[in-house]
């Protein structure tokens, strides 16, 4: 008898602990990847959206039963999946290759659990083991259908066997995944893809945040082998608007959106100039922009720039300890081109409460009147850029340096040492004040090589167009000059290049405040972190 309590207790412990694990609704449950099958294609989308509660990475979507009959069908819900599922951060992967005509199904992620929708409930065991990239201890789950979808016969789907489209593909969104299985959907042989590189990426928005064309092109053809890896692809990087379309006389249809039909149709012409039939073009309709975080400064259709203004304010790499510097006050590099908008941001953060280092002031209050610095620049640049008042008559100075790289560095070399020792004893005294957030801007930070004294580096960036003519503006100067003097500066790119936080002050003023919002709040996680 004095064992039938603790043995009542374990045997509870037991029934409970099963529970909790094979529930799919607690999040330990959920799984990374799951494999749906689905037994027609009228059902997908109602089917994904209850199955997406039990997994939260990768969703592969397989239709058991094809044809060239439910073609048409199967292109709707191509539209009606990816356009009704921006909400969520689940990737799904609707397979174009029905399991009844495939042996053995590959995926590009493990799949930690198989979810069947209930009329398949009999054949499950016999789909399962066309599987071969199931995870050791990988679950099954039903999904419960609500009685049959009923659809219309649709107009036959046309097939080509070689098919040819372009894009950026940056950062692959549900409205790429579109365009890519609507011309996978068509070819039958050979599918190319023209991945945007060089010059045609540089009219983009934020284009300095557009992943590498290595990286772009690993994504499209990753994608592509799992909704169909019985085609051939050819996924290269396109350097200009035709690639080989123009000559090559295999292409039979080319797959565009509604904002690249005008270059299909210049395509078109230049293989009639060849001698060549013109390509069919199959136009996919945009999709509409549904996620919550969706802003008035934005594209209503889904698209890539959307996606690059949102990592603005957000961590982009994560910070690397600096043994090198101490860790009270937290410093923060602000790296930013002339007339970006530095001032502006540092303006917003010191509303948040930092302590605020501007090596532009330090460095102009050292040309003053009598200290070393101003003495030792008239001396190497010549006694007619000090005023009557014996300042620098930095409008002067510029009109040097600006123009004569050499120069330029020869200045750099006398004042950035003076500026960098003043800038450490300002950080150093904010912290003896109680500040555990100290921002350092600097224009040269980037040049400088100033953020191995900070423990992260954020950076300000605008178009460069824009840049000229706010420099324009605040300083009156001429294009030419203005143009000289961002030249001069480090490119976006190099300004952002090691960043861990990018901002551009280019929309409204409420949008640059959200991504300060942003930013200060991913900042306040990492200093509680090392409390």
């Amino acid at each position: 008898m004095i064992y039938q309590a603790p043995l009542a207790v374990l045997c509870i412990t037991i029934i409970v602990s099963y529970f909790y694990m094979k529930s799919p609704t607690e999040p330990n449950a959920m799984a990374n990847n799951g494999l749906l099958f689905i037994s027609n294609a009228a059902k997908v989308h109602s089917v994904c959206q209850r199955a997406s509660k039990f997994v939260k990475r990768v969703l592969y979507v397989n239709i058991k039963e094809n044809s060239d009959n439910t073609l048409p069908l199967l292109s709707k819900q191509i539209d009606n999946l990816y356009s009704k599922s921006q909400t969520s951060n689940l990737d799904l992967r609707l397979m174009l290759k029905p399991s009844d005509t495939i042996r053995e199904i590959k995926t590009g992620h493990p799949i930690d659990m198989i979810l069947y929708d209930s009329e398949l409930a009999k054949e499950i065991d016999e789909l399962k083991h066309t599987v071969s990239t199931v995870s050791s201890g990988y679950k099954l789950q039903s999904i419960e259908t609500h009685g049959a979808s009923q659809h219309v016969q649709e107009d036959p789907l046309k097939t080509y066997e070689n098919v040819a489209l372009g894009g950026t593909f940056d950062r692959l969104h549900n409205g790429h995944k579109i365009l890519l299985s609507q011309a996978a959907l068509r070819a039958t042989k050979l599918l190319t893809v023209g991945v945007t590189d060089v010059n045609m990426i540089q009219s983009k928005t934020l284009w300095e945040l557009i992943e590498p064309v290595e990286v772009r092109i690993e994504q499209v053809l990753n994608f592509l082998k799992d909704i169909n890896p019985d085609l051939e692809y050819n996924v290269f990087p396109l350097k200009d608007l035709y690639g080989p379309t123009k000559d090559d006389p295999r292409y039979q249809l080319i797959v565009v959106s509604e904002e690249t039909l005008r270059g299909a149709n210049k395509i078109n012409e230049k293989r009639v100039e060849n001698g060549l039939q013109p390509m069919d073009v199959h136009v996919i309709g945009m999709a509409q922009d549904a996620h919550p975080d969706h802003s008035l400064e934005e594209e209503d259709k889904i698209s890539s720039s959307n996606q690059r203004m949102r990592l603005l304010g957000t961590l982009l790499r994560p910070p690397v300890p600096n043994p090198n510097i101490p860790d009270w006050p937290y410093v923060i590099g602000l790296a930013g081109g002339i007339a970006s908008g530095k001032s502006n941001i540092t303006n917003k953060l010191k509303l948040k409460g930092v302590g605020v280092v501007n090596c532009d002031i330090i460095a102009h209050d050292l040309y003053k009147p009598g200290l070393p610095l101003n003495r030792t620049i008239s001396e190497v640049f010549g006694q007619d850029i000090i005023t009557d008042a014996g300042e620098v008559d930095r409008k002067k100075l510029g009109q040097i340096v600006f123009s004569d790289t050499k120069q330029l560095e020869k200045l750099n070399s006398i004042v950035w040492p003076a500026v960098i020792a003043e800038a450490q004893r300002q950080i150093r005294a904010f912290g003896e004040l109680g500040h555990r957030v100290v921002v350092m801007e600097a224009a040269v930070m980037v040049r400088a090589r100033w953020y191995h004294y900070c423990h992260q580096l954020w950076a300000v960036i605008v178009p460069r167009d824009e840049a000229i003519k706010r420099l324009q503006d605040r300083n009156n100067l001429t294009i030419e000059e203005a143009t000289q003097r961002v030249n001069a500066q480090p490119s976006n790119e190099e300004q952002i290049a090691k960043a861990n936080v990018v901002f551009s002050p280019f929309w409204s003023y409420d949008y640059t405040q959200g991504q300060i919002d942003r930013a200060w709040q991913g900042l306040q996680e990492i200093l509680d972190a090392r409390k």
